[in-house]
């Protein structure tokens, strides 16, 4: 036979399904028949007896409610026992309801349930129009006439529901007897069918692996010559299937082996120049590869140097701070004296070295907590907080400042506005930043703090919104806003406005800190608008994982904004800090 194998396996795997489809298809209607067979005993024959049991349960609670009206004399007993049998009722009406509802009895049951409703609905109408009215008043304990009147409606309907459970279980035990015999049918013409299978497969899977193997090992006796460098070998292979198409390709195959034999001797002095070209370029990759890791040294010790850079500035700010704290205190001090003493004359110059200390203690302040946030030290003291309270006390504090300027200072905040679990010294920092940043850029105008809470999928979140109505910032100005050691406009970096350019820089780092941000929208001469969201409740977790990405970002912010300094000014980072 001139057929491929391909052909042969489909065959004999054609034949093979074509048995397991026949034997699949006898097997899928046996089971359909016994899981009809079981589903009719799980849902009609066990419900049917479950409801019987339900009524006769009922039927016999009635009779024993009965009786006790009969024995109890007192008039409160017989109310209860008239309540209970009013229940039962309406238990028995629901069973009926049920049966009529969920079960599907054939014509002798169905003959056999109305009669036993009809009896049902009897007996309850002769025992409210003659048994209760008959033994109402009845206190002696006697049976009265009117009881044993239900009793022949009593015995019917207990004789109906026996008659109805043996009716279902008689139906259950053909629907069982119906199965078993399924059941052996399925399994003989399986177990048959399976065996025929499996020798009808056993004969084709022998015939052709026979076959096949004797032709493969041909072919494998004709590579292994190939390999020992026989290239001469043929093979020879009668048919007209796959493995003779693969020998004449294998025949063709040597063929090519043997021209390229000869191609191979001629490549090999092209081949040994070559290889003296890659040894060429492989001393290229070799100084290149070294050239980059120089530049990786580079990096590391400016990376090194940044670092240096941030520890000086930490602990010469800390101890520049220190001293001139007890300057200022001095100064204090001098001025208390100079008012007790009345030496006016020297208030003013005292005031002049207390602003000009305060202002360089803010520098200082600004330095250190920059370098904080650039080494990833800067700690979160979490705690719980009214923010009405925060709000009115940094109101309270920037008062004086916008009433020097001639400016308004309102405060928007619901008074329902709640608690934030946060910290709270950093909070009054961001405000303090964005309020007095607002009253210095305005003059005689209006600052608005404006305060919200907001109510989203991913918690609760309060939103702080300074406005004012200052000089205002360009497009170009706001990109360049946030930089540290920035000021927008130089014209305005004046005595009056002097700060380090760290306050809005801070202030941003600050927010993310807290798991929030900052935004800005500005117009020239209309003024700026900061908006703050922050969210409600912060998590020390969260703290710990974002301050090492703080200290990254603002390693490199810092170190190319610097190169930028002297050329982008901002008046909105100029703002101090509280000492």
């Amino acid at each position: 036979m001139n057929l491929s194998i391909r052909t042969k396996l489909l065959a004999a795997l054609g034949v093979d399904l074509i048995l397991m489809l026949v034997l699949g298809s006898f097997a899928l209607h046996q089971m359909s028949i016994m899981n009809q067979k079981a589903d009719f005993v799980v849902n009609q024959t066990i419900l049917s007896i479950d409801l019987v049991n339900a009524m006769n349960d009922v039927l016999l609670n009635y009779r024993t409610r009965q009786m006790e009206y009969i024995l109890n004399a007192a008039p409160a007993d017989k109310q209860r026992i008239e309540k209970e049998l009013l229940d039962l009722e309406t238990r028995m009406d629901g069973i009926f309801r049920n049966y009529s509802a969920n079960y599907q009895p054939d014509a002798t049951e169905r003959l056999i349930f109305e009669q036993t409703q009809q009896d049902w609905q009897r007996y309850v109408f002769l025992t409210h129009t003659q048994f209760l009215p008959a033994n109402r008043n009845s206190n002696t304990g006697n049976v009265h006439p009117s009881f044993g009147r239900l009793s022949p409606l009593y015995g019917s309907l207990q004789t109906n529901m026996q008659k109805i459970r043996a009716q279902s279980q008689a139906r259950a035990e053909a629907a069982r007897a119906s199965v078993e015999t399924a059941y052996s049918t399925s399994r003989f013409v399986i177990v048959s069918e399976t065996i025929l299978t499996v020798f009808v497969s056993a004969v084709i899977g022998l015939t052709l692996s026979g076959n096949i193997a004797r032709r493969i090992r041909t072919l494998r006796d004709a590579t292994i010559a190939v390999s020992g460098g026989d290239l001469s070998r043929q093979v020879s292979l009668r048919g007209g299937d796959e493995l003779v198409l693969l020998a004449n390709n294998f025949n063709l195959m040597v063929a090519s082996l043997r021209q390229q034999r000869m191609l191979l001797e001629e490549r090999n002095a092209e081949l040994s120049a070559s290889l003296e070209t890659q040894q060429r370029l492989m001393e290229d990759l070799v100084q290149r590869k070294q050239a980059e890791e120089a530049a990786h040294r580079a990096q590391a010790a400016a990376e090194a140097a940044s670092h240096a850079k941030s520890m000086f500035l930490a602990t010469m700010s800390h101890e520049l701070r220190t001293p001139l704290n007890a300057i200022l205190g001095y100064v204090q001090l001098l001025h208390l004296e100079a008012q007790i003493h009345g030496r006016s004359e020297m208030l003013p110059d005292l005031e002049r070295i207390r602003s000009a200390g305060k202002h360089l203690l803010t520098i200082i302040s600004n330095i250190l907590d920059f370098s904080k946030i650039e080494q990833g030290r800067m700690n979160v003291e979490i705690d719980t907080f009214n923010v009405s309270v925060i709000a009115h006390e940094m109101i309270s504090i920037i008062e004086p400042l916008a009433r020097n300027r001639n400016n308004t200072l309102t405060l928007t905040c619901p008074p329902d506005i709640g608690m934030m679990q946060s910290d709270a010294g950093k909070v009054r920092q961001i405000l303090f930043n964005l309020l007095s940043n607002a009253v210095k850029f305005t003059d005689n105008g209006t600052v608005a703090l404006t305060i919200e809470r907001e109510c989203c999928s991913d918690g609760d979140w309060v939103r702080f919104s300074v406005a004012d109505t200052g000089i205002g910032m360009s497009p170009e100005q706001l990109t360049r806003l946030f930089q540290p050691f920035t000021q927008v406009h130089q014209s305005h970096s004046s005595h009056a406005h002097r700060g380090t350019g760290l306050g809005l820089a801070l202030s941003q780092q600050l927010c993310r800190l807290l798991g929030g941000d900052i935004s800005v929208t500005s117009e020239v001469g209309r003024g700026s608008v900061f908006t703050v969201r922050l969210p409600a409740v912060i998590s020390t977790a969260h703290t710990a994982d974002v301050r090492l990405d703080f200290a990254q970002h603002i390693r490199s912010a810092t170190r190319h904004d610097v190169d930028h300094a002297t050329t982008a000014p901002s008046p909105y980072t100029t703002t101090t800090l509280s000492a």
